[in-house]
C-alpha cells in the first residue's frame, strides 16, 4: 500500500479584528446579510452555552499581506458585532490576482444571474475599461497600430477583455453595468444628498445618520428609514410620498438586479431575474422625466406625436397580453371604466372610433 503524503500544516496567525480590512476587489461585490445575522445568532449561542470565543470561527480567514480580507469578509462583519471577540484566525496567502478571486465568488452564488454578477464587477469593470483606453492610448503613441498589435494590448491582465474571459461575462453586460453606475446610480446617491443638504433643517440627515448606526446591517436601509419616517409622520407610503421624502432608485434597482421580481401571481420565493438593460431603460425614463416636463406631455416637442403613437403601439400590445387571465369580475370593471372614460376622448378621436367599431362590426 503507497503511503499518503504527509499534510502541510497551515500556518494560523491571530490578528486583532480591528487591524483587518475587506480587500478592496472583495468589497465591490454585496455582501450577504442575511448570513452575517445568522452567524452572529450563531455565535451569541453558544458563547450563552459557554464555548471560548476563540472557539467560535474554524475556518480561518484568507488575507493578504497587508491584513487585507480576500475570503472570509462575513465573518469579519459578524465578529465586529460580538464583542467577545477580539481576534480572528487567519492564514496570509500570495494570491496576485483579485479579479480571479472576486469572480471565484461571484460563481459560487448560484441564484445570481449574469446580470447580477455583472454588476458586481461594474467597478472592477470601469478600471479595467480605463486600463483598455490606456493600453490603446500608448499602442497610438508608439505607432504600434496594427490590429495584431492591439488585440495583444488589449488581452493583458486588468483589461476589460482579461476581467469578461475571468468572470465568463460577455463584454457587453459588463460595459452595461459600468454605464448603469457611471450614469444612473451616481445620480440617484446625488438626489439623496442634495435632498438631505436642501432639507438639513428639518433635521433629516441627523436622523438619518442616527438610524444607520443603530441599524448598521438592515437591508435597504434608506428604504426602511423612509418607511419609518412616513408612518410617524402619518403618511402612506404611496406613489406621491416621493414628493415628502425621495426613494433611493440605487436600492429599488438594485435589489431587483441582485434578488429578482416576484412574479405578481407567485409563490413568495416565485422570482424572475432582472436585466441590467431593464435597469438602464427603468433609470434612464426616471432621470428623463425628473424635474422636467414628460415627453408625453410636452407640447413644446416637435416629436410629440411620435411619442404618443409609440405610447400607443405599446399600449396595444401589453393590455390585452392576459386579458384572458383576469377574471370575469375583473374585466368588467375594467371595460365600464374604458366605458366611462371614452367621454373624456378628443371628440376626433371619439368619433374615429365609434366609426371603427362600426365598420368592424359589419364585417
Amino acid at each position: 500500500m503507497t503511503a499518503k503524503p504527509p499534510t502541510l500544516a497551515r500556518h494560523i496567525t491571530w490578528i486583532t479584528k480591528y487591524d483587518l480590512s475587506v480587500h478592496d476587489a472583495v468589497a465591490q461585490t454585496p455582501e450577504d446579510r442575511t448570513l452575517v445575522e445568522l452567524l452572529v445568532t450563531e455565535w451569541q449561542d453558544k458563547l450563552k452555552r459557554g464555548v471560548p470565543p476563540e472557539k467560535l470561527i474554524h475556518d480561518p480567514l484568507q488575507i493578504n499581506a497587508s491584513n487585507e480580507i480576500e475570503d472570509g469578509r462575513h465573518r469579519f462583519l459578524a465578529s465586529l458585532r460580538i464583542e467577545q471577540i477580539h481576534s480572528l484566525p487567519c492564514e496570509v496567502t500570495d494570491n496576485a490576482d483579485p479579479e480571479a478571486l472576486v469572480c471565484e465568488k461571484l460563481l459560487q452564488r448560484r441564484h445570481y444571474s449574469k446580470s447580477a454578477r455583472a454588476y458586481a464587477l461594474r467597478h472592477m469593470a470601469a478600471k479595467a475599461a480605463q486600463a483598455g483606453r490606456d493600453a490603446r492610448g500608448m499602442h497610438l503613441k508608439k505607432g504600434v497600430n496594427s490590429p495584431k498589435a492591439d488585440s495583444i494590448g488589449l488581452r493583458e491582465s486588468g483589461t476589460l477583455e482579461s476581467l469578461a474571459a475571468k468572470s465568463g461575462i460577455s463584454r457587453d453586460l459588463l460595459e452595461q453595468a459600468v454605464k448603469l453606475e457611471r450614469d444612473y446610480m451616481s445620480r440617484a446617491d446625488k438626489l439623496l444628498t442634495d435632498w438631505l443638504e436642501l432639507n438639513k433643517g428639518e433635521g433629516y440627515a441627523q436622523d438619518w445618520q442616527e438610524w444607520q448606526d443603530h441599524n448598521p446591517t438592515i437591508e435597504l436601509p434608506w428604504s426602511c428609514w423612509r418607511s419609518s419616517k412616513l408612518k410617524n409622520m402619518g403618511l402612506p407610503d404611496d406613489p406621491k410620498s416621493v414628493n415628502v421624502i425621495p426613494k433611493s432608485w440605487r436600492e429599488v434597482e438594485e435589489d431587483k438586479i441582485f434578488n429578482g421580481i416576484q412574479e405578481q401571481d407567485g409563490e413568495d420565493d416565485d422570482r424572475r431575474s432582472y436585466s441590467l438593460g431593464s435597469a438602464l431603460k427603468a433609470m434612464g425614463s426616471y432621470f428623463q422625466t425628473a424635474g422636467g416636463v414628460r415627453s408625453d406631455l410636452n407640447g413644446d416637442s416637435p416629436a410629440l406625436y411620435l411619442v404618443l403613437r409609440n405610447k400607443l403601439a405599446s399600449f396595444g400590445k401589453t393590455m390585452w397580453a392576459k386579458w384572458s387571465d383576469v377574471d370575469p369580475a375583473g374585466r368588467m370593471e375594467v371595460i365600464k371604466d374604458l366605458a366611462t372614460n371614452v367621454t373624456t376622448w378628443p371628440e376626433d378621436v371619439r368619433r374615429a372610433m365609434i366609426v371603427a367599431l362600426r365598420e368592424g362590426g359589419a364585417k
